[in-house]
């Protein structure tokens, strides 16, 4: 009878254990750090993904050289640079060169060369350039027949606006009648003198020439 008396006192004399909160925490922090790591792996790959395919966009990219959204401009008054970079001369003419000068009625210097790269800059501004090749020059240019709105060649519409000339030679002088109206108006270099373009160009030389 004392022995199981004194069994029931130590069993109430012992206290119950609660359950461990410490195992529970550390479960979850693990849990956690896992997961932190997943989604930082996650995250990284898909800033290399984003950070690849812009690479290529950009690298990859070329402007288009003709278009609604092609940057067109003038080099002098029978070439032009095309969007995607490539350079353009005006199949059949032969303008004054950018830096030549020529002389008007009285005898006084005029920049025509200037002039007539503002004209041909005028002229691609009623927008739709397009060019058509045909070869390519010693330059490594594209010989065309370019036109814009309104224009089908904008060289024949440079040579009527006396800006001018027809190349002749192996071109077969192609705007031989625009140049004679040209002249016989007086318009442009017409107006007074000039010296050809080829024969500036000769006592003009680039260097390499």
């Amino acid at each position: 009878m004392t022995d199981r008396k004194t069994q029931n006192d130590d069993a109430k004399a012992q206290p119950s254990k609660a359950p461990s909160k410490t195992g529970d925490s550390e479960d979850k922090g693990q849990s956690s750090k896992a997961l932190a790591q997943t989604l930082g792996k996650f995250i990284a790959l898909a800033l290399v993904v984003i950070l690849a395919l812009l690479i290529e966009h950009y690298c990859s990219y070329k402007p288009p050289a003709f278009g609604p959204d092609a940057k067109i401009t003038a080099i002098d008054g029978d070439s032009l640079r095309a969007g995607n970079g490539d350079e353009y001369r005006l199949f059949g003419i032969d303008a004054p060169e950018l830096h030549q000068t020529c002389k008007d009625s009285s005898g006084k210097s005029w920049l025509c060369g200037r002039a007539a790269k503002a004209k041909l800059t005028t002229l691609m501004k009623a927008g739709g350039v397009n060019c058509e090749a045909k070869a390519t020059d010693r330059y490594n240019r594209i010989v065309a027949i370019c036109s814009a709105q309104g224009m089908p060649d904008l060289g024949e519409a440079m040579v009527s606006s006396g800006y001018a000339i027809d190349l002749g030679g192996e071109a077969g002088n192609p705007y031989q009648a625009a140049e004679a109206e040209a002249k016989g108006a007086k318009r442009g270099i017409w107006r007074g003198t000039f010296d050809r373009p080829s024969d500036w160009r000769q006592s003009h030389p680039r260097e390499g020439d």
